[in-house]
């Protein structure tokens, strides 16, 4: 094999597990190859947090790398890059549990809070945040599931989701 040559192979792998990980989420797999370097971006709206697709993606690379090449080499998964973003509608539904959670229904963006209860784990100190900085640490712990549980196969990634309907 070629260097780079096995990128579109790796892309293949980690898309079918994947898929069968969180169900009912899209994954978007871009496998690139030149002369100088070799990767596979992976992205996705909405669906499972980072944390729980980088389980995946180290566990299929580690098993794509054993049935290629009969090693683990830890190649695989440091070529890939992952993004996640946020659809407007789980914007608004976070926005929402933020307003209840402030005990506000007007919702300022510069104005500082105390961290809300649902973003304070039971060892953090109460720390101030404006409304964007709560969205995003809430996005990041949060699943957007249009099945459950995420994943199906394989570890233990706990789902604490909210229930999207599917546009379509």
């Amino acid at each position: 094999m070629t260097a780079g040559s096995w990128v579109p192979d790796a892309a293949a792998f980690l898309s079918s597990d994947l898929s069968s990980s969180f169900g009912g989420v899209e994954f978007q797999l871009a496998p690139s190859q030149d002369f100088a370097s070799s990767g596979i971006a992976v992205s996705w709206t909405d669906g499972p947090p980072l944390y729980a697709v980088e389980i995946v993606v180290a566990r299929s690379a580690c098993r794509f790398e054993l049935v290629h090449w009969g090693v683990q080499t830890c190649q695989v998964a440091g070529i890939v890059t992952k993004r996640r973003t946020m659809s407007p509608h789980a914007e608004a539904k976070i926005l929402s549990l933020l307003a209840d959670a402030l005990g506000t229904h007007e919702l300022d963006a510069e104005q500082v809070h105390s961290t809300p209860p649902l973003l304070t784990l039971q060892d953090d100190r109460c720390e101030m945040g404006t409304l964007p900085e709560f969205l995003d640490r809430l996005f990041e712990q949060m699943t957007f599931c249009r099945e459950c549980p995420a994943p199906t196969s394989g570890g233990n990634v706990l789902c604490p989701c909210i229930k999207i309907r599917s546009p379509r």
